[in-house]
C-alpha cells in the first residue's frame, strides 16, 4: 500500500477575504456606497472626486518642483501651472463631478480658478538659475495671459482634466455596476487597471501611473471618511 499523503488543508477564509483587502485599501467598502438616485449618492461621490482631484494637482505640483528644467520650454509649463493651481471641482449637481472639457461652463469655471491664483504661483517660483529671456515669461503680473495662451492651446489640459474625469467615471462604474455584476475580485482588477492606463495618459511629460495605488487609498478612505461623517449627522438625539 502507497504511503498516505497528507495535502495542507486550504484557508478558504483567508481566499474569500483577500481580495477586500489589497496593498492596505479595504476595497469592500464600496459595496456600502451610496446608489444612484439615493440622497447620498451626490455628495458622496463629490468628496471621493476631489480628494483625488487634490492628490493629482499635488503630485503635478511636487514633480513641477522637482523638474524645475520644464520652465525652459514655457509652452509646456504652462498647462502644468495652470492645471495645478485649478481649483479641485465641487460637483454639480446631480451627477457631474468633475471639468468636463465638453462642458464650456465647466471649462470656464476651470480657467477662472486658475487665474486667481496663478500670480502667485508665478511669483513663488524660483527662476534665478535661468536666462532673463526664460524668466520673463514668468513674472507675476503675467498670470492672465498665460491662462489666455492655455485657453487658446488646450490639448495638455485637456489630457489632464479628461484623465480627471475617466477616473472618477471608472470610480462609479467600479461601484454601481461592476461590484454587483462581477464580484468583488474581478471588479478591482478592471479598476486598477483603468487607473493604471489613465494615469499614464495624464501627461506627455511624466508617468503617474506608479501612484495608481495611493490613489485607490485616497478614493476608498475619501469614501470611509464620507459615509462616517453621515453616519454620525444620523444618529437620534439622546432623549
Amino acid at each position: 500500500m502507497g504511503e498516505l499523503i497528507m495535502m495542507p488543508m486550504r484557508n478558504t477564509e483567508a481566499e474569500t477575504t483577500e481580495p477586500a483587502m489589497s496593498n492596505g485599501i479595504d476595497f469592500s467598502v464600496w459595496k456600502k456606497a451610496p446608489r444612484e438616485r439615493t440622497t447620498a449618492y451626490f455628495p458622496t461621490y463629490s468628496a471621493v472626486s476631489k480628494a483625488m482631484q487634490a492628490a493629482l494637482r499635488g503630485w503635478v505640483r511636487e514633480w513641477f518642483a522637482a523638474n524645475a528644467e520644464v520652465l525652459l520650454r514655457p509652452h509646456t509649463a504652462y498647462p502644468i501651472l495652470v492645471y495645478q493651481c485649478t481649483h479641485p471641482f465641487s460637483g454639480k449637481p446631480t451627477n457631474m463631478f468633475t471639468y468636463d472639457i465638453q462642458q464650456t461652463d465647466a471649462l470656464e469655471r476651470a480657467f477662472a480658478s486658475a487665474a486667481s491664483k496663478l500670480g502667485r504661483e508665478l511669483k513663488a517660483l524660483d527662476t534665478k538659475r535661468f536666462p532673463w529671456f526664460t524668466r520673463e515669461h514668468y513674472f507675476a503680473y503675467r498670470s492672465k495671459e498665460v491662462v489666455k495662451y492655455v485657453m487658446r492651446n488646450r490639448r495638455a489640459i485637456y489630457k489632464m482634466l479628461n484623465v480627471e474625469t475617466v477616473l472618477m467615471n471608472s470610480i462609479l462604474k467600479f461601484a454601481i455596476i461592476d461590484l454587483p455584476k462581477l464580484g468583488l475580485e474581478d471588479s478591482v482588477v478592471l479598476l486598477r487597471r483603468a487607473f493604471n492606463t489613465q494615469l499614464r495618459r495624464f501627461s506627455d511629460e511624466f508617468d503617474l501611473s506608479p501612484r495608481a495605488e495611493e490613489l485607490l487609498k485616497i478614493a476608498t478612505d475619501a469614501l470611509l471618511t464620507k459615509m462616517a461623517a453621515d453616519a454620525v449627522v444620523e444618529l437620534p438625539l439622546a432623549a
